[in-house]
């Protein structure tokens, strides 16, 4: 989902993005995942369930890079995950 969230060239030429991705982790989420990024969502008073489940899906020193280091820095606080946030 993150994926579908900035990719948007039909013919796949965002050679940049496409670099990037090659470096990426890609997981599944599966239905548990989905419930804790809900509860997530709550704790925080966040309404993205992507930023969420990658939240969720970071470990610790992951670097999380996003538009929105705010929201994306509240959701870290509220999971308790050490993961860093990187605005871009």
């Amino acid at each position: 989902m993150v994926v579908a969230q900035v990719w948007r060239d039909p013919q796949g030429r965002q050679v940049q993005l496409a670099r990037l991705l090659q470096a990426v982790d890609v997981r599944p989420v599966d239905q548990q995942a989905g419930r804790d990024a809900g509860i997530l969502l709550g704790l925080a008073g966040i309404a993205d369930p992507v930023d969420a489940t990658v939240v969720l899906l970071a470990g610790p020193g992951d670097r999380i890079l996003t538009s929105d280091p705010a929201d994306l820095t509240r959701l870290t606080e509220a999971a308790a995950r050490r993961a860093i946030v990187v605005a871009c």
